[in-house]
């Protein structure tokens, strides 16, 4: 009785609500979402900056450490792409956000003509 239940509440998360594929879908975006980043920063931004390190490009960046070396280059290279993406996403959010504030005064407008001609 029991694992039936159980059974019926995964069913239902997984297949009828549409949870798995919201999930899918978000993998897919937010890998393309990655890509695009990547790309933006190592063939945009980097080229760019390689002139300024000496002798390289800006992964090869890195300090010596007794009998290895501190990756300098591609710390600074996760940090830009961390960077990227949280603009971006604060672009997207805060232009959702505008939309919805835009829709809610859209819809309290129509409400605020609708009211008087139906108390007519």
């Amino acid at each position: 009785m029991f694992f039936r239940r159980w059974l019926r509440e995964f069913k239902e998360f997984f297949f009828q609500k549409g949870n798995a594929l919201n999930l899918a879908i978000a993998v897919v975006v937010g890998t393309q979402f990655q890509q695009i980043v990547d790309a933006i920063s190592k063939d945009l931004l980097m080229p760019l900056l390689n002139p300024l390190v000496r002798g390289g490009g800006w992964q090869s960046l890195a300090i010596p450490y007794f009998d290895g070396e501190l990756a300098i280059g591609r710390i600074l290279d996760v940090v830009l792409n961390s960077l990227l993406v949280g603009w971006a996403l604060f672009l997207i959010i805060k232009v959702i956000n505008r939309s919805e504030r835009l829709a809610t005064s859209g819809v309290e407008k129509l409400r605020g003509l609708e009211s008087p001609e139906s108390d007519a």
